[in-house]
């Protein structure tokens, strides 16, 4: 990570938006984070990263869409960000990814049986 880099978390949020399967990314930051991260937007003007960044941890928490296994995109996400950690100088952070979500629409979903009525 080079102390040019605006904001390392965005850069990484582009490529995690680009793995096949990843349909959005969620605040990696509990809620006491995104309330500081919200403030510091606010005062700052910078948007709040959807991905915590720090020298020893990335945390990121994906939604996934119906067309892969979500631990498959799981997978590929972590290979991603572990990739792109080498190269940022932070080589052995420890990387959560989180799958948050199945992002899903009506055609994805069978149609659920019916109990017989009466």
């Amino acid at each position: 990570m080079s102390a040019t880099d605006a904001s390392p978390a965005a850069e990484l949020a582009a490529l995690i938006g680009g793995v096949p399967g990843v349909a959005r990314l969620y605040p990696a930051a509990g809620l006491v984070g995104r309330v500081t991260g919200a403030v510091a937007a606010a005062v700052g003007g910078a948007p709040a990263d959807d991905i915590a960044v720090a020298p020893d941890r990335i945390a990121i928490r994906i939604g996934v869409g119906t067309e892969r296994p979500a631990a498959a995109v799981c997978r590929d996400v972590y290979t991603a960000a572990r990739a792109w950690a080498a190269v940022a100088g932070i080589p052995d952070a420890v990387i959560e990814v989180t799958a948050a979500s199945i992002e899903t629409v009506d055609t994805d979903l069978p149609a659920l049986p019916q109990p017989a009525r009466r």
